[in-house]
């Protein structure tokens, strides 16, 4: 029996998300900024974008799932992307080493304490690329490059620089913006986050779960 199971979730990921150790944490350079973290809110958000295929996409049709939104800008593509694909086994370990279409459909992990045969809160990943402003003929070429590249992950497109102005952006790094089953914003971080950020990410999606099963 794992005592803490969010630290145990945490310390499986931090190696290859981070590229340090997870015993000893190496002291962030003064000229990497630390990530900032937002807490919760009670504001309930509708956000709508079209994603890579034109479709229109609306955070209430995600309700009843805990939403995180992960997004940057072009220089930020990678380490979003990677975090993003770390999130979801970390909550649906299933899904490690599977294509993107098998992956998707992983189940989430049980939640601590759920009895059997009752679902758990599934935790939805969804990655948004940040291009603000750009002319209408680059963001055609944008949206072919993510449809080509990723044809089974919905990929919400913001040209209009909705995120940054709603959640705040950190340039070239990952942010993240986490909604409870309700559509409520619960934390916002921007910038990669370190160790402690990142257990206290992981911390209350397990939190807002499980608050979900408690309503």
């Amino acid at each position: 029996m794992i005592r803490n199971p969010v630290r145990f979730l945490w310390s499986t990921m931090a190696l290859p998300l981070l590229g340090m150790p997870t015993q000893a944490q190496t002291p962030t350079p003064a000229v990497v900024p630390a990530a900032a973290v937002t807490p919760a809110t009670t504001n309930t958000v509708e956000l709508t974008l079209e994603d890579q295929f034109g479709r229109e996409q609306k955070l209430s049709a995600m309700r009843g799932r805990v939403v995180v939104l992960v997004y940057g800008d072009r220089k930020g593509t990678d380490l979003c992307r990677g975090y993003g694909e770390q999130l979801h086994v970390l909550f649906h370990p299933s899904a490690k080493g599977k294509p993107a279409a098998e992956a998707r459909n992983a189940p989430v992990s049980p939640l601590p304490g759920v009895p059997m045969g009752q679902a758990s809160p599934d935790v939805l990943i969804v990655p948004v690329a940040c291009a603000a402003n750009v002319p209408n003929v680059v963001q055609e070429f944008v949206k072919a490059s993510i449809k080509k590249a990723a044809p089974e992950t919905v990929v919400l497109m913001d040209f209009a620089g909705v995120m940054e102005k709603a959640f705040g952006l950190r340039a070239g790094e990952p942010n993240l913006v986490i909604f409870d089953t309700n559509g409520r914003v619960r934390l916002k971080v921007n910038g990669t986050p370190d160790a402690a950020t990142g257990q206290k990410l992981v911390q209350t999606i397990q939190n807002l779960r499980a608050e979900a099963v408690a309503q």
